[in-house]
């Protein structure tokens, strides 16, 4: 391929200045809001769908998924503003997630009043292996509560770069074997389920954990889910961005319908809070996009204790955190921090 010289003059004006925020999908936490998330994960955990249980755990209540920030508001619409120019003043319309890094400070509950907040924090160009010549953006979210509280922050970076370039080299998810021949997609079409029509989903109770219960270098059990199909992108849409998926069989630059990067982030949620069970909090995730996830194949998410340590008296465990597809190669790789209650502390 050759190169393709980038302007990023208008682009560069933006950085580090607070923009005017797009309207959200949601402001008001809900409970049926945050029902709706765990069945799109789907993480069947009744911390979120249970009050009765919930109100016998640390949080007195119902909270929200670790990655439920989601439904208001996402740095889509910073990695996509205008401003970015190849050398013919042709914008550069690809844009991919690259690597997102939350820290979560306090719980979402319901009754909760959402604002996200967003600017970008820096561009970089980069010679990508997969999309050749891009430029690199660092988006900044942070998200705050009705008392003007930040509960949350996410740093991202999004690849910009020249989709039809892209899509003419051919050169994203060859870890995948071929479609076969006059196949366009490995999605299986199911009926919609609409309320009423299906059982509701049995809730998980896990069983709480010290943070002394923990085993240095304890692994954790493995989340798997699928195989992902067109129907779990599209209950995600609905329930963070509001709208469906019509993006089933090939795509512009990619051979098949795939997870957006984002939902990595749900995964490595549900995961983290059944091992560590109703009285812990996920205080970080950060993960890094390696290869696509397309429909019709299987994903595991694993874990591993690398850390632990007390601080002011948190007991907080560090992880090393993976999502393989069932193909063998990785997809994923990340951090977590998860902040357990200590016995001592409980007793006190």
């Amino acid at each position: 391929m050759n190169e393709t010289r980038v302007d990023v003059s208008d682009y560069s004006a933006l950085v580090g200045r607070d923009l005017p925020q797009p309207e959200q999908f949601n402001y008001e936490v809900t409970r049926d809001g945050i029902r709706h998330f765990a069945y799109c994960i789907p993480d069947s955990n009744g911390l979120y769908l249970d009050e009765k249980y919930a109100a016998t755990t640390r949080w007195r209540g119902i909270i929200a998924p670790p990655g439920y920030l989601y439904a208001h508001g996402s740095p889509a619409w910073l990695g996509k503003m205008a401003g970015i120019r190849d050398s013919n003043g042709q914008e550069l319309t690809g844009s991919d997630n690259a690597t997102e890094a939350w820290e979560f400070f306090q719980p979402v509950r319901p009754g909760d009043t959402i604002l996200s907040h967003g600017k970008i924090a820096g561009i970089e160009q980069k010679r990508s292996r997969k999309l050749g010549h891009a430029v690199l953006v660092n988006e900044e979210m942070r998200f705050t509560n009705q008392n003007r509280e930040i509960v949350a922050r996410l740093n991202s970076y999004t690849f910009r770069f020249d989709l039809r370039r892209i899509t003419d080299a051919g050169t994203i998810a060859q870890n995948y074997p071929p479609l076969a021949p006059g196949q366009f997609t490995r999605n299986v079409s199911t009926p919609p389920a609409l309320p009423g029509t299906f059982p509701t989903p049995v809730r998980r109770y896990d069983a709480p954990r010290y943070f002394e219960e923990v085993g240095e270098h304890e692994e954790v059990s493995p989340w798997e889910f699928g195989p992902l199909m067109a129907f779990d992108i599209g209950r995600f849409n609905a329930a963070t961005i509001g709208t469906g998926f019509d993006r089933i069989g090939r795509t512009d630059h990619v051979p098949d319908a795939f997870a957006p990067g984002v939902l990595r982030i749900q995964w490595f949620g549900a995961m983290l809070t059944r091992w560590a069970g109703p009285n812990a909090f996920v205080t970080k995730i950060s993960q890094r996009n390696e290869d696509w996830v397309l429909v019709g194949y299987k994903v595991i998410c694993s874990g591993r204790v690398a850390r632990k340590s007390v601080v002011d008296g948190r007991g907080l465990v560090d992880l090393e955190i993976a999502c393989h597809s069932e193909l063998g190669f990785r997809t994923n790789s990340g951090t977590a921090q998860v902040e357990f209650e200590t016995a001592q502390r409980k007793r006190a």
